[in-house]
């Protein structure tokens, strides 16, 4: 049984996410073209959606800390790259992470059927669209 829960790193997906930030020649490219999807309108598929979680919490957790105890290689990429200029991705994270949240997302219509975990999720994207808006 694969993981699901309702922080960024607690799925499956999202941590496949990660093994490609790892890999990734160019992270801030990596993390642009992950919160800039190829379907900039329309519907985005759960895939789409955990690559935006994956990157606005790398973005996050680059300018402000690293929350709720991911992996320890995550924990050490983000102390090896606090130099990746990712400030100017706050808009595109603000952007993206509405866009999970909202009725085009399938992420969002996935998890509006889980009761209480929904409203922890939800939560835990809020939280960080309100700091990155802050």
């Amino acid at each position: 049984m694969g993981a699901w829960g309702y922080k960024t790193f607690e799925d499956d997906t999202t941590c496949d996410w990660l093994d490609d930030l790892y890999e990734a020649e160019d992270p801030y490219r990596f993390l642009l073209s992950s919160l800039n999807p190829e379907q900039n309108d329309g519907f985005l598929d759960d895939l789409v959606c955990s690559s935006i979680l994956g990157a606005a919490e790398t973005v996050f957790s680059l300018l402000f800390q690293v929350r709720d105890n991911p992996a320890e290689e995550f924990k050490e990429w983000i102390q090896n790259n606090q130099d990746l200029p990712v400030n100017d991705l706050k808009p595109n994270c603000i952007k993206s992470l509405k866009r999970v949240l909202s009725d085009d997302s399938e992420l969002n219509e996935i998890w509006s059927d889980s009761g209480e975990d929904y409203i922890n999720w939800r939560k835990n994207i809020e939280s960080m669209i309100e700091a990155l808006e802050s």
